[in-house]
């Protein structure tokens, strides 16, 4: 289904703008952000404090990207899809976020270069958006093994929010789908 089309950045408000150079980098996310800012007094805040949350927060960014990757490829709706492999992904320059890290999210389960909380960290993304109805007393006795409550639900907002803006903008263009 067509839907609105990505507004032109010459009409971006200064927090939309904002959002969108952060995000040069990926095409398709900043064509998502460019579809919402057709309400952009709505939601350049929410995406501010959302971007906020990835940038500070209890954890690392290096984590929140990899859960950002695994929820593209849960969803097949962005370059990352083909994540296991040679394909080299446009992400940001994180600490501790390597290509042979990305390139492992497709195997995560039997990785031996991602580290167990990074393992717990991308088994909770799969779940909250493929089989939410998983998510049981067991799974958050494993997160706690390796997360705080305050971890957890900072992980739980990123993939949730994740999860959202992709299947969202995907309803309008197929095509553009990005964490």
């Amino acid at each position: 289904m067509a839907g609105p089309p990505p507004v032109d950045v010459r009409q971006l408000n200064p927090g939309m703008a904002s959002l969108v150079e952060k995000f040069k980098f990926d095409l398709n996310y900043t064509n998502g952000l460019q579809i919402f800012a057709h309400k952009q007094e709505v939601f350049a805040p929410i995406w501010s404090a959302y971007v906020n949350l990835l940038e500070n927060g209890k954890l690392d960014r290096g984590l929140k990207e990899l859960v950002r990757l695994k929820i593209a490829e849960n969803n097949d709706c962005s370059p990352s899809v083909k994540i296991s492999g040679s394909q080299r992904l446009q992400v940001p320059s994180v600490k501790g976020l390597t290509q042979e890290k990305i390139a492992e999210i497709g195997r995560y389960e039997v990785s031996d270069i991602l580290t167990r909380r990074e393992k717990l960290a991308l088994k909770f993304a799969e779940k909250l958006g493929v089989e939410p109805e998983r998510l049981d007393d067991d799974f958050f006795v494993l997160l706690r093994k390796e997360f705080t409550d305050p971890e957890i639900v900072e992980l739980a907002h990123i993939i949730a929010a994740g999860i959202g803006f992709e299947r969202f903008v995907a309803v309008w263009e197929p095509r553009v789908c990005a964490l």
